[in-house]
């Protein structure tokens, strides 16, 4: 875990490699969103536990990056004297700002160190695209001196995921891919995105944290579907073939992986999209209706947990958000979930500010009427996440709001209550979505109070599946497309007063946005003065 004793090694390794900038990510190998802590070269030397985030270490000091959602954790979380906190918003990227930073501190002649095993080939792109003419040197590190002593995981028994549930079998999905190759002349396909491998071998796996995915590479060549979940298998393999032109996603390849295939062809191709991604966002019908099961057990869940809740406190039950946490998780585990798709986020009162926050207080009682915000989510027997986030005020029907809590609660209804009958046409994209959900929020929020995150994203196989996208950079100018999930969650928050989010998980169903999500909204916190006639329709048609 954290030991300020992890900095000075890596320091020492930099001074010894004559290394003046070094990038700690928080990914692994396979560029996983969620990996443990104690594998987290980001975490190991700074102690931010997000999911997301990347430190700059030089020799005086160590800058962390994170975007609006951890802006407050990374604050409480890091020590000022040892970590800069560089709050990202939502313009750019944290990554891209990093960068910019290395560009902005470093001198001719530095050497900026990276691990090649953990950065995409479109991270390294990126960074020479910023470092432009600038003399520095980059090494690339195929071991992560953060952690060198690192092993592998134990590989574990994969479970198959029936036609019945996938709706496709292997065979189809591999002729569809085949097409696609031969219409654009591609000899040899390599598949780095272990969502993408799972998607593609109708297989699931329980060895990455908070996902269905497991750990692979896969190439198809020469018609047959090639997957390696060791690294000496892939490398005997490329090693002897010959393909004419090899086509990658440099998105979800790594560096490291590239200059491995960059040896076997003159002709190395990059997709700047990625077939199969599109592909796996369109959910079949019979996915959507095993997807549907999935989103009713978590609704049960949602309801049970603030049933269990408001009955203890009204009961005079002493609960912490620790034992909330424990229970919500014990009852994943009653409806059949084999785990969570994240760490559930269960804060009250001011805590629930915090974006993601996601290590409950084992000593903050809640208390009747604070707000209280679960956001949580479960994979279920064949690996389709599911996502929902509710904001309530604890102590059920006898609790009563204040005029604060009413106003940040219904000015995010009224957002949320948009979104779902947002009019949908072919030309729609997640950023139109968002920036009308915005557009609702900016003009009903309290002062004081911010949206400090995206509107949305894309659901499947991982939690956070792309496309689509749905949220205000140019990345979410794609068209939404019938069969696409997506969430739809706006929220507002103060540090120091508290925050209020509403997530539901949705389909695009032709022209129409469908919800998979049914949890009720709270009473208790709505100002129906707040809401137009329109929005009380909806509200009225929703809680039908």
């Amino acid at each position: 875990m954290y030991n300020i004793c992890m900095l000075k090694n890596l320091r020492d390794f930099m001074k010894n490699e004559g290394i003046n900038l070094f990038i700690a990510g928080s990914t692994d190998e396979h560029l996983s969103e969620y990996v443990c802590l104690n594998k987290n070269p980001r975490y190991l030397v700074t102690g931010f536990s997000g999911s997301t985030g990347d430190a700059l270490v030089t020799p005086e000091n160590v800058f962390l990056f994170v975007d609006g959602r951890y802006h407050l954790q990374a604050e409480k979380e890091t020590s000022p004297e040892t970590v800069t906190v560089v709050k990202v918003g939502l313009d750019k990227s944290p990554l891209k700002t990093l960068y910019e930073k290395i560009a902005e501190i470093s001198s001719p002649g530095d050497k900026i160190g990276v691990v090649s095993t953990k950065t995409s080939c479109n991270a390294f792109k990126e960074l020479q695209k910023i470092l432009g003419n600038k003399e520095v040197t980059i090494a690339e590190f195929e071991f992560d001196p953060v952690m060198p002593g690192q092993i592998t995981g134990i590989l574990r028994k994969l479970t198959y995921v029936p036609p019945g549930i996938a709706g496709r079998k292997k065979a189809e999905k591999l002729e569809l891919i085949k097409k696609y190759m031969q219409d654009n002349n591609i000899d040899l396909l390599l598949i780095t995105s272990p969502e993408e491998i799972a998607y593609l071998s109708n297989l699931r796996g329980k060895e990455i944290p908070y996902s269905s995915a497991f750990k692979a590479k896969a190439i198809v060549y020469k018609d047959k579907l090639h997957i390696f979940r060791d690294e000496t298998g892939f490398e005997a393999f490329i090693g002897s073939i010959s393909p004419e032109n090899v086509y990658f996603c440099p998105a979800t390849t790594t560096l490291s992986v590239y200059r491995k295939i960059e040896k076997l062809s003159g002709k190395i191709v990059e997709i700047k999209d990625s077939f199969i991604a599109e592909m796996k966002s369109l959910k079949t019908p019979r996915e959507l209706d095993y997807m549907r099961e999935c989103y009713l057990k978590t609704d049960i869940v949602m309801s049970r947990i603030i049933a269990w809740l408001n009955q203890d406190i009204e009961r005079g039950v002493k609960i912490t958000e620790k034992e909330l946490s424990d229970k919500l998780k014990s009852l994943f585990s009653e409806e059949g979930a084999v785990s969570l798709s994240f760490e559930a986020i269960t804060a009250s009162a001011q805590n629930t500010a915090f974006i993601h926050y996601t290590n409950p207080d084992p000593e903050k009682v809640i208390a009747k009427g604070d707000l209280v915000l679960i956001d949580c989510g479960a994979y279920f027997e064949y690996g389709y996440a599911t996502d929902q986030t509710r904001t309530f005020l604890a102590g059920g029907t006898r609790a009563k709001a204040d005029k604060l809590q009413k106003h940040m609660y219904t000015a995010v209804l009224k957002a949320f209550l948009h979104g779902l009958n947002y009019e949908v046409n072919e030309n729609t994209s997640g950023y139109d979505l968002d920036k009308r959900v915005r557009e609702v929020i900016d003009a009903n929020k309290p002062e004081g109070f911010s949206f400090s995150h995206a509107t949305g994203h894309g659901i499947g196989i991982p939690v956070h599946e792309s496309p689509p996208k749905i949220g205000p950079s140019e990345t979410s100018k794609s068209p939404l497309k019938p069969g696409m999930c997506f969430t739809i969650e706006p929220g507002l928050y103060c540090e120091g007063e508290g925050g209020v989010r509403l997530e539901n998980t949705v389909i695009l169903e032709g022209n129409k946005i469908k919800t998979l999500t049914r949890a009720g909204v709270d009473e208790n916190l709505t100002d129906y003065d707040m809401l137009t006639e329109q929005e009380k329709q909806w509200l009225a048609e929703y809680n039908k």
